[in-house]
């Protein structure tokens, strides 16, 4: 029969005439871990809690009693506060059991308490519209402001002039919950979209710092709004998420980039006002001459011009200007589930970066040939913004 008494198997330890082998034997436990236990015992002075707490528990429970008789305290201490409960419970009775010989036992040193669990600040949807043509989006960012409401800033961000309005108000959660559905109401219209917080606040502080470049005038009030919302995680090039298409789905989506301007988003898309005028007087120029020519000829004629016109405006800033513009576009329509729409878009920003003709690239085209009325009235202007009405801070 096996021993399991403490006191019989420190006798076993001790007794130099008894190998590990037979302590082993006559316990139920590794020779090794006999055999380290016996070291234990000769070098108790020097033995670390660890040490003991990681014997087979027949082997702690001796070198527990052992510890007692040579009031090893800070030993039984370490050990009241293992994690095993059963050697702990035996850490502790042997700590009282001194006591009660009158020897001085610390009190054990309690863990001080946990700290609290901070309280993670609720975290509000951010939303933006698309760019429109003249390269501006207007952004939506909400915060808590414990005690007061929700925190709404709307600016108005232009890739050109860099952060050009800002309003901001502090809504109660009714308000609140009334404003996002005014949004969400716009939304086709503008194109309103969700995305990530840190890169709403991100875009809008990179917009900020355009400011400097360009001279406008910074909105007041907006540097203390953006160290209120904090720092933000730039997003990504939007042309990473849109990469190039095998070759016969991209001249696909290329040729069918001018439909993009039927989006109500997109219909406000003109080429430049100087552009346009000077393109609409050489029109006019050639109607008027349009008798003394048959009208195949006449209309080849307004075709060149309206190439012409094209290819003076799409230099090598426009060209860029626009295809930046055009792949946040298609970056923006994948958030909004219209894929196809931003295969075209990005299709087209390619087409620009790689200097296509302006006649062969169907969406910049149309930005000139839909702001005359043989091709139809002029688009409407964009809807206005959501308005913040509560108190501005």
């Amino acid at each position: 029969m096996l021993i399991e008494d403490p006191d019989r198997i420190l006798a076993l330890l001790r007794d130099p005439n008894v190998g590990s082998q037979e302590v082993a034997e006559q316990t139920g436990v590794p020779r090794a871990e006999a055999a380290r236990a016996a070291r234990l015992l000769v070098g108790l002075a020097k033995a670390r809690p660890e040490e003991i707490a990681t014997l087979p528990a027949l082997l702690a429970a001796a070198l527990l009693k052992a510890a007692v008789a040579g009031e090893r305290l800070e030993v039984l201490s370490s050990l009241a506060a293992s994690s095993d409960k059963v050697l702990s419970k035996e850490a502790k009775r042997a700590l009282h059991l001194l006591r009660t010989r009158g020897v001085a036992v610390p009190e054990p040193s309690r863990a001080p308490p946990p700290a609290p669990t901070p309280v993670a600040e609720e975290v509000f949807p951010c939303d933006a519209s698309s760019l429109d043509g003249q390269g501006e989006r207007a952004i939506w960012i909400a915060r808590n402001v414990p005690g007061k409401g929700v925190e709404v800033g709307q600016a108005v961000v232009s890739d050109l002039l860099g952060l050009v309005e800002l309003q901001v108000g502090v809504l109660g959660r009714k308000e609140y919950r009334g404003f996002g559905k005014e949004i969400g109401e716009r939304g086709q219209a503008m194109g309103v979209a969700e995305i990530d917080p840190g890169h709403a606040r991100s875009a809008v502080a990179e917009a900020r710092r355009r400011n400097d470049a360009s001279g406008r005038q910074v909105p007041a009030g907006a540097d203390a709004w953006l160290a209120r919302i904090g720092p933000g995680t730039p997003a990504p090039d939007p042309a990473t998420r849109l990469p190039p298409l095998p070759e016969e789905e991209e001249r696909r989506a290329l040729a069918a980039s001018a439909d993009l301007h039927k989006l109500p988003m997109l219909r406000g898309w003109l080429a430049d006002e100087g552009v346009l005028r000077a393109l609409a007087a050489r029109l006019d120029s050639l109607a008027a001459e349009a008798g003394k020519a048959d009208e195949a000829a006449s209309k080849a004629r307004m075709a060149d011009a309206i190439s012409e016109a094209l290819e003076s405006w799409l230099d090598a800033p426009c060209r860029q200007r626009l295809a930046a513009r055009l792949f946040t576009v298609g970056e923006h329509l994948l958030a909004m589930g219209l894929p196809d729409g931003a295969a075209q878009a990005a299709a087209a920003a390619r087409a620009l970066t790689a200097g296509t003709p302006g006649r062969d690239l169907p969406f910049a085209r149309e930005m000139v040939e839909k702001a005359f009325p043989s091709r139809g009235s002029p688009p409407p202007p964009p809807p206005a913004k959501p308005v913040i009405t509560a108190q501005r801070r």
